[in-house]
């Protein structure tokens, strides 16, 4: 499955392309992630903490599809980049058949199951892959992204009290799917 593209229709009429990340979007991908990190209250990074270069963001890109249990997914509307999935296959080889799935969405296109295609295309992709397990990290306080998570048959496998400082502690759960 290493060429994927597929178009999908979201309810509000748009149509949506979710393809593979080359090494030609890093700009617009650094861009897409300072939008979602700006303000954000579920991811825990700020936006002036995110500082890769055009050429780190294209190596890194080049990582994803260079690895055959990673994979790096953008959603594109109109030429733009909207959203990505990155599930980070760990490269130690006791841990090679687990991967970590981070995800985010542009703030204009949140609550329009642009979520939901992503991870939907990232978990048929896991089930070609070496991988056996994907987990995640997610703010007690993101009950939307806990309830997509669960959706896709994610379970909750631990908690972290207090972990995230943003004003007031929030607890980290880690969530787990096996595949």
């Amino acid at each position: 499955m290493d060429n994927l593209y597929s178009k999908h229709k979201i309810p509000s009429g748009e149509v949506i392309i979710i393809r593979k990340g080359n090494r030609q979007d890093a700009q617009k991908l650094i861009d897409l992630k300072k939008s979602y990190i700006k303000g954000t209250t579920s991811i825990p990074l700020y936006e002036d903490e995110y500082r890769n270069t055009i050429e780190e963001e294209a190596l890194w890109i080049d990582r994803y599809n260079n690895q055959d249990n990673s994979l790096l997914l953008l959603a594109e509307y109109d030429g733009e980049l909207i959203g990505n999935i990155d599930l980070t296959g760990n490269q130690r080889r006791k841990l090679y058949h687990t991967g970590m799935i981070g995800m985010g969405i542009h703030n204009d296109w949140q609550n329009k199951k642009i979520g939901s295609i992503l991870m939907e295309a990232t978990i048929k992709w896991a089930k070609t892959s070496p991988l056996q397990i994907l987990w995640l990290e997610v703010y007690a306080s993101n009950t939307a992204g806990i309830k997509l998570y669960e959706k896709f048959g994610f379970e909750h496998c631990g908690m972290i009290k207090d972990f995230f400082r943003e004003g007031k502690p929030i607890d980290k759960i880690t969530m787990v799917k096996y595949i």
